[in-house]
């Protein structure tokens, strides 16, 4: 094994051998908490279209995260907006031993009540608590205006005032997408009173049910436009799809990109398949020679290999950072090669050095022989 892998076996004894009575609690807090966030992510890796849902869902899970911790009465009746700027404070944190840390470790936790490690496990449980809110407060975007006009593109709301005050809101976020010539405002406000468009049951997809708006384009041109704009957007980290988007630049072999990159390439190419045009007919001058040039396209054409240059020292500074830090310029398994081909080149010399003695040593007996041979 290499120096890390015996590092990290002694790492794994001591947690697993010497400290369960702290380690199996920590895992329980895992399985019961990591479940509320990985239930918002599984919602929307889905493939049906929730943009609608996404702050309804922020929020959902936002507050299920604080009431494990937090006092209920001081975030039931908070704005979205004044949760994300609520400052925790201990008056508002719940007593650590009724803090919520998972089905087995509160049973752990009822059988040993007076253990030596429980209320240090729990200050812990309380610091980890607060910490992970106060990232998720910045992470979230609870205030956001624009995930609350989205709100208003589900069906259910139709008919309440404040469904055309948000889709309004949403018209003026996207009006350059958007046709000219129609008010939409006047759209709107028939779309919320319009008894021939059926109604919207929980379960019915919202994509077929908008359909039967997009069936009135004389009626409604401006509103279909804004819809569908609005139900095009991307909203679930479904990696695994974009990387089979890119299959005519990214081959099956593993490669090293960084993301940055890759959304710079994911990104060209979505815009050349949304236009169905190649690059070459998309930047096509129809005069090469007296055409305007794109000034800013030839810009970073001649700045991209600058930027590369940097972008690989930086990364090259950092390893050698981190290579000082560790105190080692290289990896155990590089070492331990070195060490292999040290020894071989060991045996390799005292091979060498008995065959010379032998043949030394033959030569010496020769000369002898020939000696007594000679009268």
């Amino acid at each position: 094994m290499t120096p890390q892998g015996r590092e990290r076996k002694k790492r794994v004894c001591q947690k697993l051998w010497h400290e369960e009575t702290t380690t199996v609690p920590q895992l329980c807090i895992y399985k019961g908490v990591l479940a509320l966030l990985k239930e918002y992510v599984m919602v929307f890796q889905g493939s049906q279209t929730l943009v609608h849902k996404l702050h309804d869902r922020q929020l959902e899970l936002f507050l299920a995260f604080l009431a494990c911790f937090m006092k209920n009465e001081h975030i039931t009746q908070l704005s979205p907006r004044a949760l994300g700027e609520m400052v925790l404070e201990d008056a508002m944190l719940l007593p650590s031993r009724e803090v919520y840390v998972g089905q087995e470790a509160d049973t752990i936790r009822s059988q040993n009540p007076n253990h030596a490690l429980l209320m240090p496990f729990l200050a812990d449980v309380r610091k980890a608590y607060t910490t992970t809110a106060v990232y998720l407060q910045k992470k979230l975007p609870l205030a956001s205006p624009t995930l609350t006009a989205l709100s208003a593109l589900d069906p259910l709301l139709r008919g309440h005032s404040q469904a055309t005050i948000q889709l309004k809101r949403l018209s003026g976020m996207l009006g350059h997408l958007l046709p000219a010539g129609h008010d939409v405002h006047r759209e709107l406000l028939l779309f919320n009173v319009d008894l021939s468009i059926p109604s919207f049951k929980e379960g019915d997809s919202m994509v077929e049910w908008w359909g039967t708006v997009f069936d009135k384009p004389d009626k409604y041109p401006t509103l279909s436009a804004l819809v569908k704009c609005c139900l095009s957007i991307f909203h679930g980290p479904r990696v695994e799809s974009s990387f089979s988007l890119m299959n005519n630049v990214i081959d099956q072999r593993s490669g090293n990109m960084n993301v940055s990159t890759f959304n710079a390439i994911q990104t060209v190419k979505y815009t050349l398949q949304s236009r169905k045009k190649t690059a070459v007919e998309l930047f096509r001058r129809e005069d090469a020679k007296f055409g305007e040039v794109d000034r800013t396209l030839c810009k970073n054409i001649n700045s991209a290999a600058a930027t590369y240059t940097h972008q690989q020292k930086k990364n090259q500074k950092e390893k050698q950072q981190q290579q000082s830090k560790y105190g080692s310029q290289a990896s155990g398994s590089a070492q331990q090669t070195k060490r292999q081909t040290a020894e071989e080149e060991k045996r390799a010399r005292l091979r060498h050095v008995a065959k010379q003695r032998k043949r030394a040593m033959e030569t010496l007996v020769q000369a002898k022989r020939r000696r007594r041979q000679t009268p």
